[in-house]
């Protein structure tokens, strides 16, 4: 006979919590401090084109999707890296870039704006490394799992005591990928029925301690066009389940033509926004500097132009 309490691995964990119920007259000293410093928008991205569209509010949840090498990974730690110049901090769990000293080799080289390697270019000097992680000490964690999988609770669990500190800074969580989790369900669960839940959990805990979550999740298997592109690929096309467009506070997807893979262009496009104040949907160009893995605005003249071996 199947369990009629159905839930996911992590449901058994969670405490009961009755809901909260207020008459809504309780919210009015809130709604008067809101109505004089007026709808907040979110703090910037580091480029003034993206900030049009989309900005950082903390307690939501951001979905970040891209086909394989079109750079979505290097994006959000651009994004990152430009947050925490705003005094934002951060918890990582990111399987695409471990081990963690060759994420910080491409954290080192976005904050330099030097390459890590050797190359034709001047690199990070070794005395830069020390002095680098010192001041980066006090605003990054790193999440990696001791001998298995690990769970999405579990990475709640262990950044939410330092990310909710009192310290005035704002947090973000960044998931990078969702395929790389433990998504063990009971089989009475059906996938999305354990999707939609999970990501309920995740908003719901973002919102409750005012964290900002990245989540990169990967579409599914496309056909590519006559011309051999692939589509520009949308929240619902990820694998699983529509719940990553239906729960999503902002959806973005950063695509790249992989046909021509000189050029430096990379569009963002910003496809869901909740809240009118935080942006708007819409596509944006980015060019990318290989030698750093940073993204700036870009000329019309640059940003089709093809990148040369070394540049």
């Amino acid at each position: 006979m199947a369990d009629s309490k159905k839930g996911a691995a992590w449901a058994d964990a969670e405490i009961e919590k009755k809901p909260q119920i207020r008459n809504a007259l309780e919210y009015r000293e809130e709604l008067e401090r809101l109505w004089v410093a007026g709808l907040p928008s979110g703090d910037k991205t580091g480029w003034p084109s993206v900030d049009k569209h989309y900005t950082i509010v903390p307690g939501q949840l951001s979905i970040v999707t891209g086909w394989p090498s079109s750079g979505k990974s290097e994006w959000l730690d651009a994004l990152m890296i430009n947050l925490y110049r705003q005094s934002w901090k951060f918890a990582v769990f990111s399987a695409e870039n471990m081990p963690v000293e060759t994420h910080l080799a491409k954290l080192l080289e976005k904050l330099s704006l030097k390459p890590f390697g050797t190359g034709p270019h001047e690199r990070i000097s070794q005395g830069d490394i020390g002095e680098y992680l010192d001041e980066m000490s006090s605003a990054f964690r790193f999440i990696s799992p001791r001998n298995d999988l690990i769970s999405l609770p579990q990475i709640a669990a262990a950044a939410e005591k330092w990310l909710v500190a009192d310290d005035g800074r704002h947090g973000g969580i960044i998931i990078d990928p969702w395929n790389e989790l433990d998504h063990w369900r009971d089989r009475t669960f059906s996938e999305t029925e354990y999707i939609g839940q999970s990501l309920s959990f995740i908003r719901n805990w973002a919102r409750a301690n005012k964290i900002h979550v990245w989540i990169v999740a990967h579409p599914a298997k496309q056909r590519r066009d006559d011309s051999g592109k692939l589509p520009v690929p949308t929240p619902d096309m990820i694998s699983g389940s529509q719940h990553f467009w239906n729960k999503a506070d902002c959806a973005v997807a950063v695509y790249r033509d992989l046909s021509d893979l000189g050029s430096r262009r990379v569009d963002i496009y910003v496809q869901k926004i909740r809240f009118k104040h935080v942006g708007y949907p819409g596509m944006i160009s980015l060019a990318y500097d290989r030698v750093t893995g940073t993204y700036s605005e870009p000329k019309q003249a640059q940003l089709y132009a093809v990148a040369k071996d070394g540049e």
